[in-house]
């Protein structure tokens, strides 16, 4: 439309946008009238700024989490923010979060559209973590339930027993003489191992494999994307010219076609030349029997692997907490002294005999937990909990840093204390699955979207204590002194929805 043709039209165009802007007003007026009729008003951070396009996200700059902490302590259990053209309700009360999430379940358990997540790594919408809450995503989600069930894993246990076996050896070279190296690649290396062995009936033999610097890669790369600034024309469609100005879109797309497919296609192509069983060859089972398409196949073998991070603060946190490592020692002795001095307890006989061993993994978990807020849950009608109001179509968000340290629900959340979980102890999937009183973590979701791979991952973590401490004990790094110098836990990377500690470097030292 040309600038005459545009003075020819305005006095058509002002009553109309008038009209437009009075509709939306009203309408606006009519959301809130509705929100606060008898409701309690969910606030806004005290104090803060919702910037035009961007809303709050200019405020919460490198370390979301603790702006989300400190908003927490300042405005109460739950609050509001703007992201961009999203409304995200966060919420660190476990009772409420149990309200929305789970008693409202059917109104709370959608995932929104994000660019990356949605169109290009989730091929459309397909596989678990990022499709929306269909009768097509209820499938699927039976299928993983199925498949990392402890029925399932119970045939792959000697391969993960091997692959702990495998990880240990490792940590023993590279800390020989007391050298202090950064273990993050091994432990990423065990984790990838440990879902290779199980869904493709492979491994890789080393950290300069060109796999696994590949997949490393990847991993990276997608976790970015995965994001708020990584992906901002899904928060913030104005701007999307600096998306185009900057290739965003391709580069992500030449992520999966360049990388994360080739790979996949071979894992896949050689799992089913092998006689060795595999997830692979169950998910094509299904995909025979039409519950499962290629797509949703190849999403559903991909993901960022949480082990490698719980793994990494594990060790971090342990190395300042010698007095946590000797009991630890001590009850894995006690457990040999019945056995044998070589014997190497297993997840399935043995679980019940530690367990010092499972509240150290559960207060990891809360102490440090490896992500900041989980994936979001969009709420596909108006949902009210404890009397608050969420419109349809806003984010619900877990606050897990604020959530495990909230002293309502533990006390003394500032200390490293496992001793609390003692009382009605439950194995970590037991717990998480309980009744809200008997919850006692929270890192691995909610209702309908909690994770399905808490068995495996409870099945790993022992895997290694078990291991790690009938050999070694951790420690800090030293000066050019000789000074401990312990990993700052409270500096921390947050990429995506992971929460990790800066890279550093530790101390292995056989035991004595």
């Amino acid at each position: 439309m040309d600038l005459d043709r545009l003075k020819q039209n305005t006095p058509l165009l002002l009553p109309a946008c008038l009209a437009l802007l009075s509709t939306l007003y009203l309408l606006k007026n009519s959301r809130s009238a509705k929100e606060k009729e008898g409701m309690k008003e969910i606030p806004y951070p005290h104090g803060s700024i919702s910037w035009p396009i961007f809303g709050h996200m200019l405020s919460l700059r490198n370390c979301p989490s603790s702006k989300v902490t400190q908003w927490h302590n300042e405005n109460g259990p739950i609050f509001k923010i703007n992201m961009g053209n999203q409304l995200w309700i966060m919420i660190s009360d476990p009772l409420l979060a149990h309200e929305f999430f789970v008693k409202a379940g059917s109104s709370t358990s959608s995932r929104p559209y994000h660019r990356f997540n949605v169109d290009i790594y989730g091929r459309h919408g397909r596989g678990l973590s990022f499709a929306q809450y269909t009768p097509k995503w209820k499938t699927v989600r039976k299928t993983a339930v199925s498949l990392f069930a402890p029925e399932s894993l119970r045939n792959y246990i000697n391969i993960l027993e091997a692959e702990a076996d495998n990880l240990m050896d490792r940590l023993r070279d590279m800390s020989g003489d007391g050298k202090a190296f950064d273990c993050y690649q091994h432990l990423s290396l065990a984790s990838l191992n440990f879902v290779l062995r199980v869904t493709a009936a492979t491994r890789l033999e080393s950290i300069e494999d060109p796999t696994f610097q590949s997949i490393s890669n990847l991993s990276h790369y997608a976790l970015i994307y995965s994001g708020v600034a990584g992906d901002l024309v899904s928060y913030t469609p104005s701007l999307a010219w600096i998306d185009r100005w900057r290739d965003t879109r391709d580069k992500m797309q030449a992520l999966i076609n360049n990388q994360r497919d080739p790979i996949i296609s071979k894992l896949i192509e050689d799992a089913m030349k092998k006689e060795d069983d595999s997830l692979i060859k169950e998910l094509y089972k299904m995909k025979e029997k039409g519950s499962m398409d290629e797509d949703d196949i190849y999403v559903f073998m991909t993901g960022s692997d949480p082990i490698t991070v719980a793994l990494y603060w594990t060790l971090a946190i342990l190395s300042q907490q010698p007095k946590v490592q000797e009991t630890l020692i001590k009850e894995l002795d006690a457990w040999k002294a019945k056995n044998s001095a070589d014997a190497v307890p297993h997840f399935y006989q043995d679980i019940d005999q530690f367990p010092y061993m499972l509240c150290v993994q559960k207060e990891v978990q809360r102490f440090r937990p490896g992500t900041t807020f989980g994936l979001p849950h969009m709420t596909t009608d108006d949902v009210t909990a404890q009397g608050y109001f969420v419109p349809k179509g806003s984010m619900l968000f877990s606050s897990m840093w604020a959530m495990h340290q909230n002293k309502a629900f533990y006390e003394d959340p500032d200390r490293f204390r496992p001793e609390r979980y003692m009382d009605g102890l439950k194995k970590i999937s037991a717990a998480a699955n309980a009744r809200i009183q008997e919850r006692d973590h929270f890192g691995f979701g909610w209702g309908r979207r909690i994770c399905p791979g808490i068995h495996l991952a409870e099945v790993q973590f022992f895997n290694f204590y078990v291991r790690f401490f009938s050999k070694f004990t951790v420690v800090p790094d030293l000066d050019s002194e000789g000074n401990l110098m312990p990993v700052d836990l409270n500096h921390v990377v947050e990429e995506g929805i992971v929460f990790k500690p800066m890279p550093h470097k530790i101390r292995i030292l056989p035991r004595t």
